[in-house]
């Protein structure tokens, strides 16, 4: 299966990704989380591409914020 599904849309795989880099850029362990509880937000992004696309870019404006924390 190639990375992109039907009509150019996210392969379950790069929504995993995004996700979990979104999860990263507000401080988050995505991989501290139950399993059941992510599959469940990728499951909306799957269905929701472009709210992903949203809520990833929001998410870009505090990467830089937590970084600096965490570095403290």
């Amino acid at each position: 299966m190639s990375s992109k599904d039907k009509g150019g849309e996210l392969s379950k795989e790069d929504v995993q990704k995004k996700v979990d880099k979104m999860y990263e850029n507000y401080g988050i362990d995505p991989h501290g989380s139950e399993d059941g509880d992510l599959a469940r937000v990728y499951r909306f992004y799957v269905d929701n591409p472009h709210q992903l696309d949203v809520d990833f870019n929001k998410s870009k404006e505090h990467a830089d914020k937590f970084a600096e924390e965490d570095a403290l």
